[in-house]
């Protein structure tokens, strides 16, 4: 079986040259950074990627916080050549497979690598099926105490038809006491989430600020803020031509089960993402707290296109200095 490997080497050089020094059953790729990586994973996973932590523009560290979000079975390997424990703490929170911290010796550098790639996924357990509860048996009849032990026996063995006929001639039980405290009636509504977002006069002002800063870093033709009725609430850029009042409500049925989800695996919060590519538009919609949409618009026409690596890192950054402003 060969193994597919990305390597994201940066500045380092004893990356740049593992493409060589690995046997034929690893097909070994070189990507000059991360955002390149990503897209290579999006299209073809492979078993692995490595990369340096320091990486020019999106580090190590943003790419394995990136590469979960596509569901993937990946796995990432990250090498800091200088200790860094901080740098450690935060992969193994990214769900990083192997963090390499310091220098490394040629074959522990291998032996982690060939570790990753040939790692299989333990299966999920199995359901166990509910246990059958045996259907009750009526007791035997107390047997007299001079009756001899054959007719007990014979007594204790009760036809099934018989064991029926008993039961059903059973006077029924009591019904139980009635509880003097009210019945709580179920809740049919949404469970209520921490950290609501509320749009005021006071903070669309800081908002709109973000916005436009977070358009300079990814280069886009506009961005909108928008309700879940997809109304929008503020927007800058050009958004000239755009059909966003068919447009916005369409994104907003996109998310229309991500709330559902984090209310089934109780997330009180969870960011979701829809994207698409065209010929003409890249389009990227992030969910914030099931409250509201923040809306990406490329113009494959201009100078600039979108880099899905950089548009989720700055996206996510500008999403949590939303949510302070709007919490």
């Amino acid at each position: 079986m060969a193994y597919r490997l990305l390597i994201v080497p940066g500045e380092n050089e004893e990356l740049r040259a593992l493409p060589s020094q690995l046997a034929d059953d690893v097909e070994a790729r070189i990507l000059d950074s991360a955002n390149d990586a990503l897209w290579e994973v999006r299209n073809s996973p492979p078993e692995a990627i490595i990369a340096d932590v320091d990486l020019p523009g999106m580090s190590g560290l943003d790419l394995a916080e990136i590469l979960p979000n596509f569901g993937v079975p990946t796995r990432v390997l990250l090498w800091s050549r200088l200790p860094n424990s901080r740098a450690a703490e935060q992969a193994a929170g990214h769900g990083v497979h192997t963090f390499l911290n310091g220098p490394l010796a040629p074959n522990e550098l291998h032996n982690a690598l060939y570790q990753a790639l040939r790692h299989t996924p333990e299966p999920a357990p199995a359901a166990e099926a509910p246990a059958v509860a045996p259907e009750p048996v009526a007791p035997p009849p107390p047997a007299a105490s001079n009756a001899r032990s054959e007719p007990a026996a014979s007594a204790s063995s009760l036809s099934s038809r018989a064991r029926r006929e008993a039961r059903s001639a059973a006077p029924p039980p009591p019904p139980p006491a009635r509880s003097e405290a009210p019945a709580r009636k179920p809740s049919t509504g949404p469970r209520p989430r921490s950290g609501s977002l509320v749009l005021t006069a006071d903070n669309l002002k800081p908002i709109r600020s973000r916005m436009e800063a977070l358009s300079q870093d990814v280069g886009s033709q506009c961005i909108l803020l928008a309700n879940r009725a997809g109304m929008v609430l503020s927007e800058v850029g050009i958004t000239s031509g755009l059909p966003t009042m068919i447009l916005l409500p369409l994104l907003s049925t996109s998310f229309s089960t991500a709330g559902q989800i984090s209310q089934i695996l109780r997330e009180d919060e969870s960011t979701a993402l829809y994207m698409h590519e065209g010929q003409r538009y890249d389009v990227y919609c992030f969910d914030i707290l099931q409250n509201y949409m923040l809306v990406i618009v490329f113009d494959k026409g201009g100078l600039t296109t979108a880099k899905i690596g950089s548009v989720w890192v700055y996206a996510k950054r500008a999403i949590r200095d939303m949510q302070e402003l709007l919490a």
